[in-house]
């Protein structure tokens, strides 16, 4: 493998995303009727599939069992990205169980990651050469808390990495000297810096406190209020636009994809954000958490719509 094929590395979960769709408004503790849907995904899995459809090469490095859901992935995945780095073990490989309302809004998951422990920080040292090769390394926070570290490490490009969810985002604190950019949502962010977060004032506030910890930079995703870089020296905000959400679930991968797709194509912090926001829409306008339409053409012509503001 030459140095251009470990351009990106990216480290962390596939799973199976079982999935189930409200036609109609939630009704807890009962049957509702919906839509069930099965496809691959993973915030790991998803970001890597996202910068493969965009055209970059990337090493994807993740962990799959010998079992129905595991031997399908593999099929799905080598033909997209080179996953021959990954740990192929006999065991049960990771599932993710969701509900959204018929808005598309996530209601309530089950993640069944046990699978990812397989990337252990021994299972690392062996992959540490194409490791320290590569220009960008994307970790997500399923990984546990020694491989984080142990990755960051060997890493001699940026590190970036994925909060995933207040659960898991505490996975990260020991690696941030390390983490070059970091992108939590808004409650992770809140979390990680126990910041309360009111009002752009106090996303400042709790970014900047995580630099202080170590952080680079960080990259925030706040739903319908688009989303903020945050650096010693910028603060930036993107504003995405109203659009019909047929989907949020898949909606930060897609745009940390876009982010980090920006800055292997030589573009700053600021212009980054914009690919990062349209990656992000052109994810929840389809039903699918990695949407097929993820083209670089189509997502330079969107990121031109997008409006960047620097704050105070």
């Amino acid at each position: 493998m030459d140095k251009e094929r470990r351009e990106i590395i990216v480290i962390g979960a596939t799973n199976t995303d079982i999935s189930g769709k409200c036609l109609y408004p939630l009704v807890m503790e009962d049957s509702n009727l919906g839509k069930v849907s099965m496809s691959l995904g993973g915030v790991a899995h998803n970001i890597a599939l996202n910068l493969s459809l965009l055209g970059k090469n990337v090493t994807f490095i993740t962990s799959l069992g010998r079992d129905v859901f595991g031997d399908n992935g593999r099929r799905e995945m080598e033909n997209i990205m080179d996953i021959s780095h990954s740990v192929f073990f006999d065991g049960r490989s990771g599932v993710y169980l969701y509900v959204a309302d018929d808005k598309g809004e996530l209601v309530v998951a089950v993640n069944d990651m046990e699978a990812v422990k397989e990337i252990s920080p021994s299972f690392l040292e062996t992959k540490k050469e194409i490791i320290e090769d590569s220009s960008f390394l994307i970790l997500d926070a399923n990984l546990e808390e020694e491989s984080i570290l142990s990755a960051s490490k060997m890493a001699h490009g940026l590190v970036i990495c994925d909060a995933v969810s207040t659960l898991k985002a505490g996975r990260l604190k020991s690696s941030y000297p390390y983490i070059n950019i970091l992108k939590p949502n808004l409650k992770e962010l809140e979390y990680l810096s126990g910041v309360e977060i009111e009002d752009e004032s106090s996303i400042k506030e709790a970014g900047l406190e995580l630099i202080a910890q170590g952080v680079g930079a960080i990259l925030v995703t706040a739903g319908d209020k688009g989303a903020y870089y945050i650096s010693k020296k910028s603060f930036f905000h993107a504003y995405g636009r109203k659009l019909e959400v047929k989907n949020t679930n898949g909606a930060g991968d897609s745009f940390l994809s876009g982010f980090v797709f920006a800055l292997s194509e030589g573009m700053d912090e600021k212009e980054a954000l914009k690919m990062a926001i349209s990656a992000a829409e052109i994810t929840i306008m389809e039903e699918n958490t990695v949407s097929k339409k993820m083209e670089r053409e189509r997502l330079y012509v969107l990121s031109k719509e997008m409006k960047v503001e620097e704050l105070s």
